[in-house]
C-alpha cells in the first residue's frame, strides 16, 4: 500500500514584514438577511454555550476538542450508558426519534433553488427552507462523540435544526465539515426551540472557534461602516445566473476610485489598495476580478513601480490561494504577468526575487493547467539558482518549486537535472521554519522521480527529515517532512529501511497522535509505507501506540485512506495486532468506507478487511458488521486494486467458515458472477485472480452456492488458472467436482487431470499447491475409472505427500484419498505405490490423521490390498497399528467402521 505521491502543499507561511506568517483563511459572518453580522446590532440565531450539552464534565463550546460521528454505531446506541443519559427517553436532551442523515441529494437541493446556506447557522437555514418550500423544521440535537477520549466514553449534543420532506425523510441543508458525510440527529422529545438575539461578543468568539476547528476558516464580524461583500456561501442551491454588467459593479464603492487609478498605472494607488486589502481575502479576490492584472503587468515592467506592483500581485494571489479561487491566477497569467516575474527572478533585487518567486508559486497552486502555462516561460533555472541565495528568496524559490512539481513528473525531472535536491536538502537546515517547510514540501514532490529519490538519499536528507518530525519544530514543517518520507518510502524497501534506521517510527506515531490534520495524514502514510511487509517495524509501531491513534483518524475529515492503509499493514501477519485493531472498534467504520467516493479510501478499507479477516475470532464480527454486501459491490469497482482486495477479504472471511459462506450467498449472491469475471479477466493481477478463485472455492464447498458457481460459468476461467498452476484454482476444481458427475466429466474434458498432475509435480516448495492438487485429483477421480486411468502418473508424487510436513496433514489425507481412487484401476499403479513406500506411510498415518482423514487412509489401504495383502497385513500387525485399526472398527462413525471392516475382510484379519 502507498499513498499517491501527488499531494497538495498547504498554504505557505508568509514572509518578511510584508505578511503575517500562517495567517488563516478568513470569512465573514452574516445575519439571516445575508448582511454582515455586527456585534451588538445584528439579530439572529447565534450558537452559545447553552446550546451544547456534554456528558463530559465542565465542557463548553470552546473546550469540546475533536468531535465526530459516534464510533461503533449502531451498537453504541443501544448499549452505551453515557449516550443513553444524553439522548435516551430520560436523558438530558431526550430524543423521540433518531436518524443518521447524509448530505442533501441533488434533487433535494433543486427543491430549494436560490437559497444560500451558512455554516454553523442551522436554525436560520432550516427556517429559510420552510419559508420557501414549506418543508417543516425539525428541532432537536446533533449528536457527536468526543473523539479525543476512549471509544464510548463521552458524547455531546449540539442544538440543531433541520427539515422534513413531505414523505417524512429528514434532510439537512446546513454545510458540514468535509469529513462529516453523515450526522446523527435526534428530534427533541421536549423543547429544543431557540430565540433570536443580538449577536454578543462571546457568541462571536464561539462561532469563530467552531469555524476554525471544523472548517479551518476564521470568522470576523463587520463594523457598522463596512462595505465589504457578503461571503461566498459554502453550499448554494442552484439559481438562475445573474445578468452580465460592468466590472465596476463588482467593486465596492469605497474602492472603485482606487481601482480606476491603478488602471491608469498610478503607483500611489497600488500602495494604498495593498494596505487596505490586508487581512480581507474575500474582498481582495473580488477586487482582483476587476481587470487589474493588465495594468499590474505594465507596472512590473517599470523599475520605479515594480516592487509596489509585486506586493499587490502577491497579496491578490495569496488571497486567491486562501479562497481557492483559480480565476485570479488565470487572469494574471493571461495578462502576461508571468514573463515579468520570471525576469525578476534573475534581474531583480533580493526583495523582488523573493516576491516574484512567491507569486509564481501562487499562480500554479493546485492547478495542473497553470503548471503547464508557467512551464512554457521556463522558470526552472532561475528558481534553481535562487535556492542558493539568502534565506528570503531561497525559501520562496522552494515554495514555487513545490507548487510547480506537485503531480507533475516533467517539471520534477527538469528541476532534478538542474541540481535542486542538494540545495533543498541544505535549506532543510535553515533556522527559518518557512524555509524548512517549503524545502520539505518541494522534496516531497520531486520524489516522484526515481532520480530525485536516489539523490535525496545520496545527500543524506533522511536523518534531517526525521529530525524535523519532532515536536520542537513548527507543525507545518513536521507535516511536510512526513510527506517527504511518505513518498520516499513508497514502493522502495531500501529507502523504507533507511527511514526506520533513522529512528522515524516513534516520531511518526507521535505525529499521528497529536499533529495537525495534514501531519497526521502524511505521518500515517509514511508509517504505512515503512511497515509494508516488515513485521518488526509493525511491532515497533504498535508498541508506540499506533493502533488507537490511527483508529481515531477514521472519524476525521482527512487522512482516512492513509490511516486505513497503516492499520492494514499493522494487521498483516499478526493475530495479536488484528485483535488489537478489532478492539479499537474500527470494523463498522471500515465497512462503511468500502464504498467511499475516494478511490484510495476504498483501496485501504478493502485491504484492512482482507488483513483482519484471517483471524478466526474476527471473521464473524466482520460479517455481523454488514461487510458482505459492500464487499460484493466493490468486486465491480472501477479500480482494480479495490477489486483485488475485496476478493481477498471474501476469500479470508469464507475460508474454513461455512456459516460465513452461506451468509454471503444469502446476502449477496451477485458476488459469484463478479468473482468469476475477475478470474476470467487476464488484465487483472495474478493475486486478484488467485483470491477470486479462492473465494469461489469456498463457495463451491457448500451445497447451496456450488450450483450457482458452476452456472455462473466458473469452469473455463478456473481451468485456465489451473493450467497456469494457480493453486487456488485446484481447490475450486476440487470442490466443484465432488457433487455432479456431469460437472466432473466436463472438467475432465478440459484437461483438468493433466493440469492437476502438473501442479502436483511442479509445485516446487509450495506445499499448499501440492495439497490442493491432491484434493483435486481425489475428487476428479472419485467414482470415475476413466479419470483415474488418466491420473496414474500421479501415483509416485502422491506417495511422497503421505509423509506430512508440519501443518500440512490435510495434504497427506487428500493424497491418500487420491491414491485410493487411482490404484483401483489395476495392478501397475498399486505396484508403483507399494514400491514407493505407500504401505508403511499409510500405516504411520493411521494414528495421526484427523477424523476426516481416517476413512481416506483406510480406503487407500483397501485399494492396495487387492494385490499386496501380505505387505499390508504385516504393517498392521504391530501393536500400535493393530490397536488403531480396532478403534476404527468400533468407531461410532458408521462409514469408518464399515470401511475398516471391509479392509479386515480383504486381509483376512480378525479385528473384532
Amino acid at each position: 500500500l502507498k499513498r499517491s505521491p501527488c499531494g497538495r502543499p498547504r498554504r505557505r507561511g508568509l514572509i518578511g514584514d510584508l505578511r503575517a506568517k500562517g495567517a488563516a483563511m478568513a470569512a465573514r459572518l452574516v445575519d439571516a438577511s445575508g448582511a454582515d453580522a455586527v456585534v451588538g446590532r445584528s439579530e439572529g440565531y447565534w450558537l452559545s454555550d447553552s446550546d451544547f450539552v456534554s456528558t463530559q464534565e465542565a465542557c463548553t463550546a470552546r473546550t469540546l476538542g475533536s468531535v465526530g460521528f459516534p464510533r461503533d454505531w449502531p451498537n453504541v446506541y443501544t448499549s452505551n450508558k453515557p449516550l443513553k443519559s444524553l439522548i435516551g427517553k430520560k436523558g438530558r436532551c431526550a430524543g423521540k426519534k433518531v436518524g443518521v442523515v447524509g448530505a442533501p441529494l441533488p434533487e433535494e437541493l433543486d427543491q430549494v433553488g436560490g437559497l444560500t446556506f451558512q455554516r454553523l447557522q442551522s436554525f436560520s437555514n432550516a427556517e429559510s427552507v420552510q419559508r420557501q418550500s414549506g418543508f417543516p423544521v425539525v428541532q432537536g440535537w446533533a449528536v457527536f462523540e468526543h473523539l479525543d477520549l476512549p471509544v464510548g466514553a463521552a458524547f455531546v449534543a449540539e442544538r440543531y435544526w433541520w427539515n422534513a420532506l413531505p414523505e417524512g425523510k429528514w434532510v439537512d441543508f446546513t454545510p458540514r465539515p468535509a469529513g462529516w458525510s453523515e450526522m446523527l440527529l435526534a428530534e427533541a422529545a421536549g423543547d429544543a426551540s431557540k430565540a433570536k438575539a443580538v449577536l454578543a461578543a462571546d457568541e462571536l468568539e464561539i462561532l469563530r472557534h467552531l469555524s476554525r476547528e471544523r472548517f479551518g476558516v476564521d470568522l470576523a464580524a463587520a463594523s457598522s461602516s463596512s462595505s465589504a461583500p457578503a461571503p461566498a456561501p459554502a453550499q448554494r442551491a442552484p439559481a438562475a445566473p445573474a445578468a452580465g454588467g460592468d466590472t465596476r459593479s463588482s467593486v465596492p464603492a469605497a474602492y472603485r476610485d482606487l481601482v480606476e487609478r491603478i488602471k491608469r498605472c498610478e503607483a500611489g494607488a497600488v500602495r494604498e489598495l495593498e494596505e487596505k486589502l490586508k487581512g480581507d481575502e474575500e474582498l481582495a479576490v473580488q477586487i482582483a476580478g476587476a481587470n487589474l492584472a493588465a495594468p499590474l503587468s505594465d507596472l512590473l515592467k517599470d523599475a520605479v513601480t515594480c516592487e509596489d506592483a509585486l506586493k499587490l500581485v502577491l497579496l491578490l494571489s495569496d488571497a486567491a490561494v486562501g479562497q481557492r479561487n483559480v480565476d485570479v491566477a488565470n487572469g494574471m497569467i493571461d495578462a502576461g504577468i508571468v514573463p515579468q516575474l520570471v525576469r525578476l527572478l534573475s534581474a531583480g533585487s533580493a526583495t523582488q526575487q523573493e516576491l516574484a518567486a512567491a507569486c509564481l508559486g501562487n499562480l500554479c497552486h493546485e492547478s495542473p493547467a497553470n503548471q503547464d502555462k508557467l512551464k512554457k516561460h521556463d522558470p526552472f533555472k532561475p528558481l534553481a539558482d535562487l535556492l542558493g541565495a539568502e534565506t528570503g528568496p531561497a525559501q520562496e524559490a522552494a515554495y514555487a518549486i513545490w507548487n510547480l512539481t506537485v503531480g507533475h513528473m516533467e517539471n520534477s525531472e527538469r528541476f532534478v537535472r538542474l541540481g535542486v535536491v542538494p540545495k533543498l536538502t541544505e535549506l532543510l537546515k535553515s533556522s527559518s521554519d518557512v524555509a524548512q517547510e517549503n524545502a520539505a514540501g518541494a522534496l516531497m514532490h520531486v520524489t516522484m522521480t526515481q532520480e530525485a529519490r536516489n539523490e535525496i538519499v545520496r545527500c543524506n536528507a533522511i536523518p534531517r527529515l526525521t529530525e524535523l518530525l519532532k515536536d520542537e519544530f513548527e507543525p507545518e514543517v513536521s507535516s511536510q517532512a512526513a510527506g517527504a518520507l511518505l513518498n520516499l518510502a513508497s514502493d522502495c524497501t531500501e529507502y523504507a529501511d533507511k527511514i526506520v534506521r533513522a529512528g522515524a517510527v516513534k516520531p511518526l506515531v507521535e505525529l499521528i497522535k497529536s499533529g495537525q490534520s495534514l501531519a497526521k495524514e502524511y505521518a500515517a502514510g509514511a508509517l504505512m509505507n515503512v511497515m509494508r511487509d516488515k513485521l518488526e517495524v509493525a511491532t515497533e509501531a504498535a508498541k508506540a501506540g499506533a493502533i488507537p491513534a490511527l483508529a481515531a483518524m477514521l472519524s476525521k475529515p482527512s487522512g482516512v485512506a492513509e490511516a486505513l492503509g497503516a492499520l492494514a499493514n499493522l494487521a498483516s501477519g499478526s493475530s495479536e495486532r488484528q485483535i488489537a485493531i478489532y478492539k479499537a472498534q474500527v470494523t463498522r467504520r471500515t465497512v462503511a468506507l468500502l464504498t467511499d467516493p475516494d478511490e484510495d479510501t476504498r483501496r485501504s478499507a478493502a485491504a484492512l478487511m482482507m488483513n483482519m479477516s484471517p483471524q478466526a475470532k474476527i471473521k464473524e464480527r466482520i460479517v455481523e458488521a454488514g461487510a458482505l454486501k459492500p464487499l460484493a459491490k466493490v468486486l465491480t469497482d472501477s479500480d482494480a486494486a479495490v477489486k483485488e482486495r475485496a476478493a481477498g477479504a471474501l476469500a479470508n472471511l469464507f475460508n474454513d467458515h461455512a456459516a460465513n459462506v452461506l451468509a454471503g450467498f444469502k446476502e449477496a449472491p451477485e458476488m459469484i458472477p463478479s468473482l468469476v469475471a475477475i478470474c476470467a479477466d487476464e488484465a487483472m493481477s495474478h493475486d486478484a485472480r488467485r483470491q477470486s478463485a479462492h473465494a469461489l472455492a469456498m463457495l463451491a464447498a457448500e451445497d447451496g452456492p456450488v450450483d450457482s458457481v458452476w452456472a455462473a460459468g466458473a469452469g473455463p476461467p478456473l481451468v485456465a488458472l489451473l493450467k497456469d498452476r494457480v493453486a487456488e484454482a485446484a481447490l475450486a476444481i476440487m470442490n466443484l467436482s465432488w457433487r455432479w458427475p456431469d460437472v466432473k466429466a466436463d472438467l475432465a474434458k478440459s484437461g483438468v487431470v493433466e493440469y492437476l498432475m502438473a501442479l502436483l509435480e511442479r509445485g516446487g516448495d509450495d506445499p499448499l499447491a501440492k495439497e490442493y492438487a491432491a484434493g483435486g485429483l481425489m475428487n476428479i477421480t472419485a467414482g470415475s475409472p476413466d479419470n483415474a486411468e488418466l491420473a496414474v502418473r500421479a501415483v509416485r508424487p502422491l506417495v511422497d505427500l503421505l509423509k506430512p510436513t508440519e501443518g500440512y496433514m490435510q495434504a497427506a489425507e487428500w493424497a491418500a484419498g487420491a491414491l485410493a481412487n487411482i490404484t483401483r484401476v489395476g495392478e501397475a499403479p498399486q505396484n508403483e505405490a507399494v514400491d514407493g513406500g505407500a504401505v508403511r506411510r499409510l500405516a504411520d498415518l493411521l494414528p495421526q490423521v484427523t477424523p476426516a482423514g481416517r476413512s481416506l487412509v483406510v480406503l487407500a489401504l483397501t485399494s492396495l490390498a487387492e494385490h499386496h495383502k501380505d505387505a499390508i497385513r504385516q504393517v498392521l500387525s504391530g501393536p500400535k497399528e493393530s490397536a488403531t485399526v480396532k478403534d476404527f472398527r468400533r468407531s461410532t462413525n458408521e462409514e469408518l467402521a464399515d470401511y475398516t471392516h471391509t479392509l479386515a475382510d480383504k486381509l483376512g484379519m480378525d479385528i473384532a
